[in-house]
C-alpha cells in the first residue's frame, strides 16, 4: 500500500484568504506593537520566559499574532483589535503554563476599551458569517495605514 502525505494546508478559496488574512495580522501587529507585547513585562514574568526567542539565524526574533480569543470564533478572527504581537516562545510555552499571568498581561497591554470588547467576544458563542474577502481588504487598508510610505516608489 502506499504512502501519501497529509495536506499541510487546504487549496479551497476560504482556505487561502483564512492564511493570507493571518498573514496580514501577522504584520499589522508586528508594526503595531513592535515585537513582542511581554517585553514590557520583563521585570515582573515568571523568571525562566524573561526572555523572547526562539532567535533566528539573523538576529532576528520570531514573531506571530497571538488571538486573544481561539481563531475558531468567527466574530473575531480577523479582527486586529484582539490580537497582539508575541514571540514564538511566549506564544507556544509560556501562555498554555501560565495562562492566568498571560491573560493578566495582555489585558494591561491592550488597555480598558478593548478588554471590554475581548470579554464581549468571549461571551457571544452565536455562529457568525464573515465575509473573508471583505475582511482581508480592510485588514489591508488597515496595514497601509500603518506602513510608512515606500519613499523609493513614485506613482
Amino acid at each position: 500500500m502506499k504512502k501519501t502525505k497529509l495536506k499541510m494546508r487546504g487549496t479551497s478559496e476560504t482556505s487561502v484568504l483564512k492564511e493570507q488574512i493571518q498573514k496580514l495580522l501577522r504584520q499589522i501587529v508586528i508594526a503595531r506593537d513592535g515585537g513582542c507585547f511581554l517585553r514590557h513585562y520583563e521585570n515582573e514574568i515568571t523568571p525562566q520566559y524573561r526572555n523572547c526567542g526562539p532567535v533566528k539565524k539573523n538576529g532576528e526574533i520570531v514573531l506571530q499574532a497571538e488571538h486573544l480569543n481561539s481563531r475558531a470564533n468567527a466574530n473575531s478572527f480577523s479582527d486586529s483589535r484582539l490580537v497582539v504581537c508575541c514571540c514564538q516562545r511566549h506564544h507556544i510555552y509560556y501562555k498554555p503554563q501560565y495562562s492566568a499571568e498571560y491573560n493578566r498581561f495582555a489585558r494591561d497591554f491592550i488597555g480598558k476599551e478593548r478588554a471590554k470588547l475581548w470579554d464581549r467576544v468571549a461571551q457571544d458563542h452565536r455562529p457568525y458569517k464573515v465575509d473573508l474577502k471583505l475582511a482581508k481588504i480592510a485588514l489591508e487598508q488597515e496595514l497601509q495605514k500603518l506602513s510608512p510610505p515606500n519613499p523609493t516608489c513614485r506613482k
